[in-house]
């Protein structure tokens, strides 16, 4: 019985490691040389560009590329309406359009296709004003979501600088009410690790402070049986400050919440 055991736990295990051989998720690549020259070409651009493997639904959906001759970025974009619970892709949006011709072809009274307006009713009859586009900030915690807020009148290339996007853009577009909904990236200032530490030594102090008080006052009453002579300092000693860590001063901080990519420093 122990070997026939042993014989069947070493069927299971072969058959386990050829399935895992099988899975078409392990013997895609991870990327290609195409999702290569889009990186490259979106990082001259100062976008961080990432791909998920090819086996993903956001992956095979991406119809991103790269005009060379007009160095123009003909994105595949989401547009995300959470008011109207709808979705909306678009292909080859030039990266030199603003937002707001982008937003004109679906909340425009005029000029947005009638039956898009209708599904879109809120936005329509919204001022203009009263509409902001946000767009997720990637490589954050799961429970440290925050956004980006983008510029209508900008170009979609200028509100894409300097950020890191997935495949694609994804764009949601928030009406007034529900700005509050967006916490943007940056907007919560977190103190510094020295002013944590200042902060720290005044506790201490002050601590000290009531401590020898409490002495002083207890031991009033009582006869000194102390020489003269021998007198102790009633001020506390300041604790010394602590050194900041090595290293820390020339460093760009990163906000709380952030994950941290050792790909960036390779790239470099």
């Amino acid at each position: 019985m122990v070997l026939l055991s042993d014989y069947r736990f070493l069927e299971d295990t072969g058959r386990f490691a050829d399935g895992a051989t099988r899975d078409n998720l392990i013997q895609a690549p991870r990327t290609t040389s195409k999702t290569k020259k889009l990186a490259a070409h979106a990082r001259k651009m100062n976008i961080t560009l990432r791909f998920l493997p090819v086996t993903f639904t956001k992956s095979r959906e991406n119809s991103t590329f790269f005009l060379a001759k007009e160095k123009l970025f003909l994105w595949h974009l989401k547009l995300i309406f959470p008011q109207s619970s709808s979705e909306f892709s678009q292909r080859r949006v030039s990266d030199k359009q603003t937002l707001k011709q982008i937003l004109n072809a679906y909340i425009d009274p005029s000029e947005s296709d009638p039956v898009t307006r209708q599904k879109l009713k809120m936005y329509v009859h919204a001022p203009f004003d009263h509409v902001k586009v946000f767009m997720k900030a990637e490589e954050r915690k799961a429970n440290s979501v925050r956004y980006h807020e983008l510029d209508l009148h900008k170009s979609l290339r200028d509100n894409l600088s300097n950020k890191t996007l997935i495949e694609y853009p994804v764009l949601h577009v928030v009406l007034k009410d529900y700005w509050k909904d967006y916490p943007l990236k940056g907007a919560a200032i977190t103190a510094s690790p020295r002013s944590r530490l200042t902060a720290q030594n005044d506790e201490t102090a002050q601590d000290n402070q009531v401590s020898l008080s409490r002495q002083d006052s207890s031991t009033s009453g009582r006869t000194n049986i102390w020489p003269e002579s021998q007198e102790t300092s009633s001020e506390p000693e300041t604790p010394p400050e602590k050194r900041a860590k090595r290293g820390s001063g020339g460093e760009e901080e990163r906000e709380e919440g952030e994950i941290f990519d050792s790909s960036d420093e390779e790239e470099a």
